[in-house]
């Protein structure tokens, strides 16, 4: 049985919750000043006639939308086959399961949640040459209003490699977080830039993908450093 994290190295579900927690409010009511913010900082990738990114522009989608969501699918592919390796052969396995199921569930989180959300992209809203009005997460909508945007479930699955801070050895932690962060961010910002997203769903992703790995962590203890089974 794989040797489980020391208490010193447990995470606490107590920051990640409370980012969460601050992301949804403050963007998600009216009057704290989180529409502003995002309606800012979306006015940056918007010219008042199009977007940045042009939204069928192959190059982008090869930089931050098919080959990105590859290399994920490809570390996916490659872990797995590490995992029932390990598996089978009665050596430690436990950290790749562990990335396994948090590249997993965070997609799918993300993903149940936008469905659920009644939040829409700004391409649909009537400032950007759509047709609804841009309301908050805890407004009331009107029947019919789009449900597919908030929390990003592309850029999901780059903050989904958050996890590997706790799958690396603690030397290459450092690696793991800058991967979760820089894929996480590149595929979001583009997602923005073409729009797709608002900055506050990126923002609420990455926070749901801190909170998932976390619990993970909690939940599977795995131990990069540790003694092997």
């Amino acid at each position: 049985m794989d040797s489980p994290i020391p208490s010193a190295e447990r995470p606490s579900l107590l920051w990640p919750s409370l980012a969460l927690v601050v992301v949804v409010v403050f963007f998600g009511f009216p009057g704290l000043g989180g529409e502003s913010v995002d309606l800012w900082f979306q006015g940056l990738f918007w010219d008042g006639k199009a977007w940045l990114i042009p939204h069928e522009a192959r190059w982008g989608k090869w930089l931050a939308y098919d080959g990105p969501k590859a290399l994920i699918i490809l570390l996916a592919v490659v872990t797995l086959v590490r995992a029932l390796g390990a598996t089978f052969t009665g050596r430690a396995s436990r950290l790749f399961w562990f990335t396994l199921l948090c590249l997993a569930t965070v997609t799918v989180v993300a993903t149940q949640l936008r469905a659920i959300s009644q939040m829409a992209t700004p391409l649909a809203l009537k400032m950007y040459g759509g047709t609804w009005e841009h309301l908050l997460l805890f407004e009331a909508k009107p029947s019919g209003y789009p449900s597919n945007a908030f929390p990003a479930g592309h850029a999901s699955g780059g903050f989904a490699l958050l996890c590997l801070y706790w799958s690396l050895p603690k030397a290459r932690r450092a690696w793991g977080l800058w991967l979760g962060l820089g894929f996480g961010l590149w595929m979001g910002l583009y997602q923005i830039a073409r729009g797709e997203h608002f900055l506050s769903h990126t923002l609420a992703t990455a926070a749901l993908a801190w909170w998932v790995c976390v619990g993970l962590v909690l939940c599977l203890r795995p131990q990069p450093d540790g003694p092997q089974a």
